[in-house]
């Protein structure tokens, strides 16, 4: 199974520098593609002496995913008492490997991203209390969401409509189009296939545009924007890619 590395961080003793813990947090998950609410996410914690150290520490915050997500199956790690952390630690010479699973909440705020957040510690003398320790440091995480961003295009001949199919093509079952917008320059409409239409005004020429809205299941909606460009793009520069001609 492929293993993709969130962070990577170290805890370097200052009056001894050869005294150091290193940390790694990977998971199961592509940080670059988005989770959907639900889904279960399996860790990696890794964390790896060097020098002669009394005791190396590693700490997962617990505030930085326990508003978007729950912890499950734990090995080798374990929540403090204070609850505001999870704990792994080792000795000189033998890494320790803790791994945990997060599940997503099934609901989450539009905005949701679950982002870990690490702390390293060290006790290099004997003592009990840490003698190098590390700031918060958080790296890669995810976007929470139900389907990936939405967005398509279309250009339209002038005189003629624009025809949109194939929405949620490859989505899943579970996933409808639900709602489309007006636009500002045509008319929309929907055909009983799902293929979304747009007829420009005329003497319309130039860019449009108009939203719509996937049910991606459980009530959890996603909006997205299609882009038009009535006339001939060659003779309107602009960001617009793709041919979708019209009928």
């Amino acid at each position: 199974m492929s293993t993709f590395t969130l962070t990577g961080m170290r805890s370097v003793q200052q009056d001894n520098p050869s005294i150091v813990a290193h940390m790694e947090l990977r998971s199961t998950a592509d940080p670059r593609l988005p989770v959907e609410p639900g889904r279960q996410i399996d860790f990696e914690w890794i964390l790896t002496p060097q020098g002669d150290g009394t005791r190396y520490y590693g700490y997962l915050m617990a505030d930085s995913f326990d508003s978007v997500a729950t912890i499950e199956n734990m090995a080798g790690m374990s929540l403090l008492p204070s609850g505001d952390r999870y704990a792994t630690s080792t000795g000189p010479g033998a890494e320790r490997i803790a791994r945990f699973t997060l599940r997503v909440n099934r609901h989450v705020a539009p905005d949701a991203f679950l982002v870990p957040v690490l702390r390293a510690g060290i006790i290099a003398d004997g003592g009990k209390g840490l003698t190098s320790t590390t700031f918060s440091l958080k790296n890669h995480g995810f976007r929470i969401a139900s389907l990936p961003p939405q967005g398509r295009s279309m250009t339209v001949v002038p005189g003629h409509r624009g025809v949109l199919s194939g929405l949620t093509a490859g989505m899943g079952e579970d996933v409808r189009l639900v709602g489309v917008g007006p636009a500002r320059h045509g008319v929309t409409s929907v055909e009983v296939d799902g293929a979304v239409t747009y007829h420009p005004f005329s003497g319309h020429l130039g860019y449009d545009w108009f939203d719509y809205v996937l049910d991606a299941g459980g009530g959890r909606l996603v909006s997205g924007r299609v882009t038009v460009h009535v006339g001939d793009l060659g003779a309107t520069p602009g960001v617009l890619g793709g041919w979708a001609p019209g009928t």
